[in-house]
């Protein structure tokens, strides 16, 4: 996240042996999603902020498809996709609008936020930053090595997709 919060961040991890899962929590007082996307993106609210957010290859810091060397747009997609395939708790709280994914017993990952099962709300009591939820089951088997490889394709045909699109319209000079 690139928020340039005045007072840094704060992280939170709590691990539980029973179920062998971590529960990570993120939260800055930066100028949070939208503010960082306006001159990019031109989202219309905070929650159409938070979805473009979680489009991989889509950042901030650059309308390039697919980022830039330094921020590639990638890290809350590929938090969302563990957490989609994991079935896990994910959650993005940013302005006045939260998106939550829920569990989908189909594991399907997608690029396109919306498309996801998920809840959102909007008109929430306003936080200036962005707070990041996720549960992370560490059990460690071959399905979770086969996800790393379907979220690298994912956003790999994402990119191209977008990118693809984007030089079909019409330029003038």
């Amino acid at each position: 996240m690139n928020s340039f919060p005045d007072a840094g961040a704060i992280v939170a991890v709590q691990y539980y042996k029973k179920t062998n899962t971590i529960r990570i929590g993120i939260v800055d007082s930066g100028i949070g999603i939208a503010a960082s996307m306006v001159d990019t993106y031109h989202p219309k609210d905070d929650l159409q902020a938070i979805k473009y957010a979680l489009v991989p290859g889509i950042t901030g810091t650059t309308t390039r498809e697919g980022g830039t060397d330094y921020n590639a747009g990638a890290g809350l997609f590929f938090i969302k996709s563990i957490a989609s395939i994991n079935e896990d708790l994910f959650l993005v709280y940013s302005g006045s609008s939260m998106y939550k994914l829920l569990k989908n017993p189909k594991k399907r990952l997608r690029a396109d936020p919306e498309r996801d099962k998920h809840s959102e709300k909007d008109n929430l009591p306003y936080w200036q930053g962005t707070v990041v939820g996720i549960d992370i089951n560490l059990n460690s088997t071959e399905a979770f090595t086969n996800l790393l490889t379907l979220i690298q394709s994912t956003y790999s045909q994402a990119v191209k997709e977008r990118r693809k699109e984007r030089y079909r319209k019409a330029r003038f000079i």
